[in-house]
């Protein structure tokens, strides 16, 4: 396969100086949108002439938009079979199959054509329907087609325009099998796209065996998305951890949390509720209707703090995050890149804050070695009165919890929510969490005191006995000790599950005749 040709990058350019349809510029006058961004000015061209098309821009660069506007431009006026899309969109989450399509729908509509999500989670035999009924565009998840072809509902031998979105993140997840099945059952020839943050590994084998000479853009190195932001690392103590975290999502603005963990996620979002913060928790494992529900609230500002795992880092495009907070810092370039990257988006300001405990300090300064960004960093963050927080933004929580913002019906989340069995925080369980704050201040400052004669610590057990009778004392304490053992290691448990649910079956590579890709064995 020759290799990809490459094209400079050209400034920005109106849309109306482009050859698009007259509906697809009206539709892009009522959304603002005047001129192109640079990525956008160098597909187009190509991706309406039919050329294969191979892309690698910065987050947040809008090349969403970009095949956007040419697949609707080419489907314009067509007809179009049951069951056989003309078009198809892989993208690696449900949260951005959702985005993609949200923004195809209204230009899609202006020509006359439609755009159908097909994402696991939701409910298959609803999407089996609307594909009977015929669609030009698919937007979907490589294992939710896959399902969908197997079953004789889908076929894909009239495809004409294929797109696979974050090719990078999809070999992360292990889902590069799948998207080989499904490009194998496309007939060759056919115009295929290929957008990704960086363009090795399994990464450029999809590239040699389904891309025909295609034309190669790219506007900047990744690495220089995270350029244009503020950083920030504050080296903390573990016990101000808490409480610095709260600082910061108190903030005025929209600001973005990142755990490592599902679980973690949803203990910050619960703390920050608990002290008067509105968040809300997005992760993997929560139902996909209340995934759609947090968002919906979210983007409409109905609460200003998301809590989320890496599952919100690619692709996602949240208007006006202001901050994000690594609250478990980056393990490597790319994830930190993704991360930063929800913020300052299309030029606009961002501020980027990591939080380092002691022994994560030499493994961020790596990360942000090979980011090429220059934190400002502030070493000694022993609470959250020091003063480097006020300075970009931190305030203090008004400490009285309020109203769990994952547990009210947002607008634009799904007509069915199942709501119920959902708590928010309340005064006992604030008062509760408050306690056990004392009880390990308490504990920490009793190891401080000398030991006796039999090895233990001298006082230790009449301050024990005293709040025994207060407050449950050791059986009290040893439970919460417990806790947090299993919390954590269902932390570790969880995100195995995690990786194991994200690995994909891998099917046959060779295609039938009706453009279906075979049906594994052993289902």
């Amino acid at each position: 396969m020759p290799k990809a040709r490459r094209r400079s990058a050209r400034r920005a350019q109106p849309f109306e100086d482009m050859p698009l349809p007259q509906e697809l510029l009206d539709v892009l006058q009522d959304q603002g949108l005047s001129r192109a961004f640079p990525i956008q000015t160098a597909i187009l061209p190509d991706a309406l002439a039919g050329r294969d098309v191979l892309a690698r821009a910065e987050t947040g660069s809008g090349k969403t938009l970009a095949f956007t506007l040419a697949m609707t431009a080419r489907f314009r006026g067509r007809r179009v079979h049951r069951r056989r899309p003309l078009g198809v969109v892989l993208v690696p989450t449900r949260e951005l199959a959702v985005q993609v399509v949200d923004t195809i729908h209204p230009f899609a509509r202006a020509v006359g054509i439609t755009a159908q999500l097909v994402a696991g989670g939701m409910n298959i035999d609803k999407q089996a329907q609307a594909l009977a009924r015929g669609v030009h565009i698919i937007v979907a998840t490589p294992g939710r087609l896959i399902d969908l072809a197997e079953r004789g509902q889908l076929g894909l031998d009239s495809v004409e325009t294929t797109v696979v979105d974050e090719a990078d993140h999809m070999a992360d997840l292990g889902f590069l099998p799948q998207v080989r099945d499904i490009l194998a059952a496309i007939e060759m020839g056919t115009q295929k796209m290929l957008f990704s943050a960086t363009l090795d590994g399994q990464v450029q084998q999809i590239i040699d065996a389904f891309l025909v000479d295609p034309v190669s853009h790219e506007t900047t190195p990744v690495s220089a998305a995270v350029t244009t932001m503020d950083h920030h690392v504050l080296e903390i103590a573990p016990a101000a951890k808490r409480e610095v975290t709260a600082q910061l999502a108190a903030r005025e603005g929209r600001t973005l949390l990142f755990t490592r963990t599902q679980l973690g996620a949803e203990r910050v979002a619960q703390e920050l509720v608990e002290v008067g913060v509105a968040a809300a928790a997005l992760h993997g494992s929560k139902q996909q209707g209340l995934r759609t529900n947090v968002l919906a609230g979210f983007r409409e500002g109905a609460f200003s703090v998301l809590v989320a795992t890496d599952v919100a880092a690619r692709g996602l495009h949240i208007d006006d995050v202001s901050m994000v907070v690594h609250v478990d810092p980056a393990d490597g370039v790319k994830e930190y890149v993704h991360r930063s990257g929800r913020t300052a988006r299309a030029g606009a300001a961002g501020t980027v804050v990591t939080l380092a405990l002691p022994h994560q300090t030499g493994r961020t300064r790596s990360v942000l070695e090979g980011a090429k960004v220059e934190p400002t960093w502030v070493k000694d963050v022993s609470s959250a009165e020091h003063p480097h927080l006020a300075e970009i933004g931190g305030r203090t929580p008004s400490g009285e919890p309020v109203t769990d913002p994952a547990t009210i019906k947002h607008k634009g989340a799904p007509r069915r929510l199942d709501l119920s069995g959902r708590r928010g925080a309340d005064e006992r369980r604030a008062a509760e969490r408050r306690a056990n704050e004392e009880r390990r201040a308490a504990w920490q400052d009793d190891d401080a005191a000398p030991r006796d004669s039999r090895g233990g610590r001298g006082g230790r057990g009449g301050a024990r006995g005293t709040r025994g009778s207060s407050s449950g004392g050791r059986g009290s304490g040893a439970g919460r000790s417990a806790g947090t053992t299993r919390s954590a290691r269902s932390d570790r448990s969880g995100e195995a599950g995690q990786r194991s649910s994200g690995t994909p079956r891998r099917g046959a590579s060779s295609t039938g005749r009706s453009g279906r890709p075979p049906r594994r064995r052993g289902r």
